[in-house]
């Protein structure tokens, strides 16, 4: 891979991926709505405790939905910042390629199909990203009981 094709393969991803977190941003905010309006729309009855439990339901529901969108509000601002520039070691930014697979070290989305084939976006904080942080051109890290060589960093 050339480092030109490094880097339209970053835009391409990073594209995909903002148009994810966009739309997943979009269902958690409509989903957080639809909770808040259906907690509201519950009512009193001789049932006793139900008017209350639904409304608690519905305003856990709510704010388990806000957290997903604050969650992938941080991870939209923090791929609009990602700097991409290409460097000698593996860190945020980098896309890695090893004999058996892509990965883009952006944020944990998991894994987008792209002119070069699957690429998986993932954290520097993941597993696998913490192995890679660092590293460089055939350098070898172990990963779920298979060794895996570094074959470009771009």
């Amino acid at each position: 891979m050339l480092a030109s094709d490094a880097s339209a393969l970053k835009q391409q991803l990073i594209e995909t991926a903002i148009l994810a977190l966009t739309e997943r941003i979009h269902h958690a905010e409509n989903a957080m709505k639809e909770a808040q309006e259906s907690a509201n729309q519950e009512e009193k009855s001789s049932a006793g405790d139900k008017y209350e439990t639904g409304r608690a339901m519905g305003q856990l529901q709510r704010d388990m939905n806000a957290k997903q969108s604050i969650l992938a509000k941080k991870e939209l601002a923090f791929l609009q910042q990602l700097n991409t520039n290409p460097k000698e070691t593996i860190g945020t930014g980098s896309i890695v390629k090893t004999a058996t697979a892509y990965y883009f070290v952006s944020i944990g989305l998991g894994t987008i199909d792209s002119n070069q084939g699957k690429v998986h976006l993932i954290s520097i904080e993941s597993p696998i990203g913490k192995l890679m942080n660092g590293l460089k051109v055939n350098d070898q890290f172990q990963f779920l009981d298979l060794v895996h060589q570094i074959e470009f960093i771009g």
